[in-house]
């Protein structure tokens, strides 16, 4: 597993291309708001910690978002970012009950590679000191150092231990950099000199590492990488009494901005193709501005313009129920706490927390909202990379209404379960069709990890509007999944009342087309005819089929879908369509307010054009006419 991510993470670095941010200017603080904190380079001057302010208002793991595979292990074993209630669990004995008593650090290295670092990076550590910072109970301390001695003393440095065990390189060193140094401003007041010394004593063996580590590799996009930069800082700030501590705040300079500059599109999203990362990857700048600032350092060039782009993106893709799409190796992720934070810090420029469209040309991901959260909500991600955290949903989508989702993407499992590539990595996963019964080869392989490919999949069209707003994907015949098939997928909103997806299939020869739909845990049942679907949930949603030919029939099954991180059995279905030439499929699909309150559709074929009445039960009547050019209103 381990060689693998290796081969994967160097395959990634070599074929990574840099991609500018054009345009933006060099940081001009909003109203001058942070010219005070500007006081030239360090002198000797006691370092400030800038976070403090936050710490009554936010848990740890609120403020500082995990990584993807260090989230899904915290909601694995300890269920919570509540510091309250990571405490009481650690005290209660989870750590022995997983990992041994006493813990095996290294207890499954070799099996379950996540769960081996999480436990070596220490999330769980800032929150004794942050129950300690909020209540004076030295105990908190107590039982942090006592884990701190223990790993210290259970782990030590040795001319190799870089190369023999995970515990001494990469994200572990960063993590552990960054949460020993929380640990010790937050406990500073409480902490003995001998305990402040062991903190410094073993972030002295962090800062060679770091600086061996990250600081000495080819700059690339990775977001290891720039983590690694952050974690530099912290120490390079923070502990200027180390040895090479303005070595590593330069190292770290040099990787912040390579990151700020081709870590992201021009648009403001990651190259890395992750919603679930994009809370992680925007704390490192937040947080790299921060320390800067209060410090007297020039902060990384165009740090405010990007701040307020992952600030823009953020808000643009929040799903109604607060959180990031839960689309490729992603966690759904809070949204608010790194909204707000970065929001202060944008002063005049602080971004509203959207309702709005938008389209990221460059990422290749749109929204379509329309209402309040309580409207609707349409996200489209064609996949333009498939491969390494990228699933293989291409020309996917995830449709909401009510604050509550219709039809979703999958999401992710704990990247040590088998299900991360027998499922959720696959295309049967996804909102998407099988053409010929061909799936994206290498994500429904056995490996882990795999290399991105770049598609050609992309959307061609978005178009907000009054009455009907639609977008349009096109998935030409060029891919590689397609059977040489050119498949443009086209979702229309129709007055805030329904949605329909329309499929054509652009081709020689005879085909088959599966069109998959996923569900959350819900009730679904296929009508009589195979022609329409039941879908109950809090809503009742109807799902009529309206391919020209009438020959689709839907077909029902059981899927995964994860929540909170655990793999939950959920329904799905796909309608099965065979055609030689062109062929064209249609579905609406219309939400109800209750179980009882069903719409009635009727449709007629002529001309070439489907004409579709949605009688609704509150009498509304809406007459749309379907094509090949589209959906328009009667």
């Amino acid at each position: 597993m381990s060689g693998g991510r290796r081969r994967f993470i160097r395959n990634i670095f070599a074929g990574t291309a840099g991609i500018a941010l054009g345009g933006l200017t060099v940081n001009a603080a909003p109203a001058d708001v942070f010219r005070g904190l500007f006081f030239g380079p360090l002198t000797g001057d006691s370092p400030r910690f800038p976070f403090m302010k936050y710490v009554p208002v936010y848990n740890i793991g609120d403020y500082i978002p995990k990584d993807q595979g260090g989230k899904f292990i915290q909601m694995a074993v300890l269920g919570s970012e509540e510091d309250a209630k990571i405490v009481e669990a650690i005290r209660g004995g989870v750590l022995s009950v997983i990992y041994g008593d006493p813990v095996n650090w290294q207890k499954y290295e070799r099996s379950e590679l996540e769960k081996s670092v999480w436990l070596n990076r220490f999330y769980f550590l800032p929150s004794f000191a942050r129950m300690y910072h909020l209540s004076g109970d030295r105990s908190y301390l107590d039982d942090m150092m006592r884990i701190i001695r223990q790993w210290i003393t259970d782990n030590p440095r040795l001319y190799d231990s870089h190369r023999t065990t995970f515990n001494w390189r990469d994200m572990q060193v960063a993590w552990r950099s960054i949460h020993y140094s929380w640990c010790y401003y937050l406990g500073e007041k409480g902490l003995t000199e001998e305990e402040k010394r062991l903190i410094t004593d073993t972030l002295r063996e962090h800062a060679h590492i770091l600086l061996t580590g990250f600081g000495q590799a080819k700059l690339n996009e990775f977001n290891h990488q720039s983590h690694g930069g952050l974690a530099m800082l912290y120490l390079g700030v923070l502990f200027p009494e180390l040895e090479g501590a303005a070595e590593l705040r330069r190292k770290a300079m040099i990787i912040l901005n390579h990151h700020l500059a081709n870590a992201f599109y021009a648009d403001g999203g990651n190259v890395e193709q992750m919603f679930g990362y994009y809370p992680f990857q925007s704390h490192l700048f937040r947080d790299a501005f921060l320390l800067c600032t209060a410090n007297g350092i020039e902060p990384p060039v165009n740090s405010l313009p990007m701040l307020r782009k992952l600030a823009l993106y953020l808000a643009a893709v929040e799903r109604p129920d607060g959180t990031v799409p839960q689309v490729n190796d992603s966690y759904e992720m809070p949204v608010q706490p790194m909204l707000d934070t970065i929001n202060e810090i944008l002063g005049t420029m602080a971004v509203a927390g959207s309702q709005a469209s938008a389209c990221f040309p460059d990422t290749q991901v749109a929204v379509i909202r329309e209402g309040e959260r309580d409207g609707w909500y349409l996200l489209a991600n064609p996949a333009s990379v498939i491969g390494a955290h990228a699933h293989a949903g291409r020309l996917s989508f995830e449709l909401w209404n009510g604050g509550s989702p219709l039809i979703i993407d999958s999401g992710c499992c704990n990247y040590d379960e088998p299900e991360l590539v027998s499922w959720y990595r696959t295309t049967r996963a996804h909102n998407t069709v099988v053409i010929d019964g061909v799936t994206e080869e290498a994500t429904s392989s056995s490996l882990l990890w795999v290399p991105g490919r770049e598609t050609p999949n992309r959307i061609t069209e978005w178009k907000p509007g009054e009455e009907v707003s639609s977008l349009t994907m096109v998935s030409p015949q060029e891919e590689a999944t397609n059977s040489s098939v050119r498949w443009t997928r086209t979702i229309a909103l129709v007055k805030g009342r329904f949605a329909v997806i329309s499929d054509n299939f652009r081709a020689e020869g005879n085909h088959s087309y599966e069109i998959l739909l996923h569900f959350p845990p819900s009730e679904v049942t296929s009508g009589t005819s195979g022609r329409s679907m039941t879908v109950i949930t809090d809503k009742v949603t109807q799902i009529h089929a309206a391919d020209p030919a009438g020959e689709g029939r839907f077909v029902t099954g059981k899927g995964m879908v994860s929540i909170m991180g655990r793999s939950t059995e959920a329904p799905m279905a796909s309608l099965n369509l065979r055609g030689t030439g062109n062929v064209q499929s249609y579905l609406l699909v219309i939400p109800s307010p209750g179980e009882e309150s069903q719409a009635r559709v009727s449709m007629k074929r002529r001309k070439g054009c489907t004409s579709v009445t949605v009688r609704e039960t509150d009498g509304v009547k809406t007459r749309i006419v379907l094509s090949d050019d589209g959906v328009r209103l009667m």
